[in-house]
């Protein structure tokens, strides 16, 4: 009886040959028609793989653009988290030196000997209207200028920062790349509300309009408040 054939398999075949190794070295046609057929699947593998689009490259250049890009950020937000570090460092010498003034005229020394070291600026100085100035004050070391001089110089607010106008300079007393003008709070009593905190910068990206004010918005609140006790001390009989 003859004997099924169709049942053969391939690895049937890979089988026998492994076990006749040689039935390749009787049948050398065999091996040659071997041959032939893996050269034309190797061709048929080959064709199929110049249809396909090899996209590592792409992927690859977009992941270094991608992880450059957050490099950048990570580099930017380090930077911003720096100086911001370094404000407020400054801001806390700042409110020690206040703190450590015995009386009107220690303050006054501070915002003008100390503060310039502190936020590293050309001159610091704190400057009270004229209508409203009291003698003592005067004696203490606070500038005096008229009111409509400084309002010119705020430009009528209640902040300035960047390039001083001719008012600014009339105010600094000199010239200066850059200038800070705060007023001191409005809630705090008068001749305290009256005064302006004047902080004139080395160069002009010192005090720039787009800068961060909250700090220097921080520093005018501590320096009335500081102002408001030493003139109240001032009040109390001896």
């Amino acid at each position: 009886m003859t004997k099924d054939k169709s049942a053969i398999s391939a690895e049937d075949v890979v089988a026998y040959i492994t076990a006749h190794p040689d039935c390749l070295a009787h049948h050398p046609d065999l091996l040659a028609q071997c041959l032939d057929a893996a050269k034309s699947v190797s061709g048929d593998n080959a064709h199929d793989q110049a249809n396909i689009v090899d996209l590592s490259p792409a992927l690859a250049a977009r992941a270094r653009d991608e992880a450059r890009r957050v490099g950048l950020a990570h580099k930017s937000l380090l930077h911003v988290a720096a100086e911001n570090m370094v404000s407020w460092r400054r801001l806390h010498h700042a409110t020690l030196g206040l703190l450590a003034s015995n009386d009107l005229a220690g303050l006054c020394h501070v915002i003008s000997a100390e503060f310039p070291i502190i936020f590293d600026v050309e001159k610091s100085a704190l400057i009270i209207e004229s209508e409203t100035s009291l003698s003592d004050m005067v004696a203490a070391g606070l500038d005096v200028r008229p009111a409509a001089q400084i309002a010119a110089a705020l430009n009528d607010r209640t902040l300035y920062l960047g390039t001083p106008s001719e008012a600014g300079i009339t105010i600094m007393g000199q010239a200066a790349p850059s200038m800070a003008l705060i007023r001191l709070p409005d809630r705090l009593p008068a001749p305290v509300s009256n005064c302006v905190l004047l902080l004139a910068g080395k160069h002009t990206t010192s005090f720039q309009p787009e800068l961060g004010s909250d700090l220097l918005v921080l520093l005018a609140e501590m320096v009335g408040v500081t102002l408001a006790a030493r003139l109240e001390s001032l009040a109390e009989p001896t």
